[in-house]
């Protein structure tokens, strides 16, 4: 009976959907820069990367610098999804856009026409392992990691059961209803999901222990010599949650250690960016005086721009913090004021070393009655 891998699938979904500094979060999902299998012809001359709370958009110039064309699959992944996420947490995305067979509305252009885009979807069990210490906070690992261990392949044991590869858990868990005893038993035993036993309503009836990956991909040819501009946008339903700025200085009886050191590690938030935050949330007295808002955590994974030939040319990065009041703040050197409401860097010869991690923080409610 594999109970404590799946209780420990629904604890990490729970974490995974929490915003820094937060006890009440909202899940999202984690997408990616376009992917080719390793070559050493095809050069990315740039990269154009906008980045906002709503909307992600990039553009880049490829260059084939061989002397014969190169075809192959360029893709887009989206980190495998833990499908109990969305029974733990509330999520901005609406049980329609969960069930969608393009979830992020992804499309794509190919020197300015668009490019028809295939959609593979997998079912994967991440491998449980025992933590080495049980009582150390959950930290998850980074969205990069899932695409180079996303777990077992279980696609065909969900699928010979007639039950869908969709994100909306309602969906799936109207499936589940449907099997038998025996089936049940078959996903008990192998860790994929059981039913909830601890009367949590008839929204949480089963516990899933399975994550979905999709993927979006083209064959694409890279003429000898030449250039090919392609072009990508999807919509963007970043993590967040409720988030609390305390105005920390010095160890008291209340708080010995600033509740707000791991958000100015994760997000390289300085003094300055301290002070506006704080200036852009109201005070809470009730909370000894916080000052509560919603956090969106941001994340986008840089280092797939490691599959093309050598560094990028020229990278641009644009991030938009949605309203001129909400504040941003983001691990990167360089990043100056471009607009009300952006923010800009320009690299040459770039090759990123780690993934971005964004926090966008407003004084606005996530969710709107």
């Amino acid at each position: 009976m594999l109970v404590r891998p799946l209780l420990a699938a629904a604890a990490a979904a729970a974490l995974l959907a929490g915003a820094a500094s937060a006890n009440d979060g909202f899940a999202g999902i984690t997408a990616a820069g376009l992917e080719f299998g390793k070559t050493d012809a095809v050069a990315m001359v740039s990269e154009d990367l906008r980045i906002g709370i709503d909307q992600i958009r990039v553009d880049y110039v490829f260059r084939n610098e061989s002397a014969a064309d190169v075809s192959g699959t360029v893709a887009f992944p989206m980190p495998p999804i833990l499908v109990g996420t969305f029974i733990h947490a509330p999520t901005i995305m609406t049980p329609g856009d969960l069930d969608k067979a393009n979830p992020l509305d992804f499309t794509a252009t190919v020197d300015g026409k668009p490019v028809a885009v295939a959609t593979d979807r997998r079912a994967y069990l991440l491998k449980y392992e025992e933590p080495a210490d049980p009582e150390a906070p959950y930290v998850p690992p980074p969205p990069s990691a899932e695409y180079d261990a996303p777990g077992e392949d279980v696609t065909d044991i969900l699928s010979g059961m007639g039950i869908p590869l969709s994100l909306d858990p309602e969906t799936v868990m109207q499936a589940l209803d449907k099997l038998t005893d025996e089936q049940v038993k078959i996903l008990k035993d192998k860790g994929l999901a059981e039913r909830d036993t601890y009367d949590n309503g008839p929204e949480m009836r089963w516990m899933i222990g399975w994550s979905v990956g999709i993927r979006h991909h083209w064959d694409q040819t890279f003429p000898a010599g030449a250039e090919v501009r392609i072009s990508h946008t999807y919509d963007a339903f970043p993590n967040g949650g409720l988030f609390y700025w305390y105005d920390w200085t010095k160890p008291s009886e209340d708080w010995p250690s600033d509740p707000n050191a791991d958000d100015k590690a994760k997000y390289c938030i300085d003094e300055g960016t301290g002070r506006a935050i704080k200036a852009a949330l109201p005070s809470d007295p009730e909370a000894g005086g916080a000052h509560p808002g919603t956090a969106f955590n941001i994340q986008y994974v840089l280092t797939t721009a490691k599959t093309w030939k050598g560094p990028i040319g020229t990278f641009r990065l644009t991030l938009d913090k949605g309203k001129p009041e909400n504040v941003l703040s983001v691990c990167m050197d360089g990043l100056t004021k471009s607009g009300p409401t952006s923010f800009t860097v320009e690299k040459t010869n770039y090759t990123p070393d780690k993934d971005l991690d964004i926090l966008v923080v407003t004084a606005d409610p996530a969710f709107k009655e």
